[in-house]
């Protein structure tokens, strides 16, 4: 008599951003930033480019949501909607990151949020590679850090899926008055832009 196969056990398919393209394997261990620059590189994804901040920011969208709001993490069921109950623990997990009370209500956390100053790649590798997350004390110090090269993120894709990444934007520059003010939103050399950092800032006080 033949003896029993054993069960084979299955591990789970990926959930990350980075499974959804053939011919790509990916590292759910790696930090973000060195995991989208190998896809852009397969994908021909020039840095710099029009192309390459938005597929970023589909990313970090993607990545945020996946690791931090329940729904999202369900493997059996990939089109779940994320329900009230999901997003406010979806914030909570991001106060608990950067060190902020759990709040009661999602209002509460994305206010709290709002006013610290954090790296939201920072906090989606709290989830990828276990990094304890850092929270800046010196706002030019952390706007040095968030105007690195290739890190602007496109407006109009951070406000898509649940808008969850538009959440915790802010621009790093006000508006000057004067001759030399900058309007209706444009950057270096007059060009209309519709990025900004992907990062969680504070207001610079006055």
């Amino acid at each position: 008599m033949a003896s029993p196969e054993p069960d084979i056990k299955i591990p789970p398919s990926s959930q990350s951003h980075f499974a959804k393209f053939e011919n790509f394997a990916p590292d759910d261990d790696a930090p973000f930033e060195n995991e989208f620059a190998r896809l852009a590189a397969s994908q021909e994804w020039v840095p710099g480019s029009q192309e390459y901040a938005k597929e970023r920011t589909i990313a970090m969208r993607s990545e945020l949501k996946s690791h931090f709001f329940k729904s999202s993490q369900d493997p059996e069921n990939a089109l779940a909607t994320i329900t009230e109950e999901d997003e406010l623990e979806g914030y909570q997990a991001l106060c608990d990151e950067v060190d902020l009370p759990r709040y009661d209500t999602t209002g509460e956390c994305k206010k709290a949020l709002k006013k610290t100053l954090v790296n939201i790649v920072d906090l989606i590798d709290t989830r990828r590679t276990s990094a304890k997350v850092k929270v800046w004390q010196d706002f030019a110090q952390f706007r040095d850090y968030t105007l690195q090269e290739g890190h602007m993120i496109n407006r109009k894709e951070a406000k898509e899926d649940g808008g969850y990444l538009a959440s915790l934007l802010q621009k790093l520059f006000t508006e000057r008055r004067g001759r030399n003010r900058r309007r209706g939103g444009r950057g270096a050399g007059g060009r209309k832009s519709d990025k900004v950092s992907g990062r969680v800032v504070k207001r610079e006080r006055k």
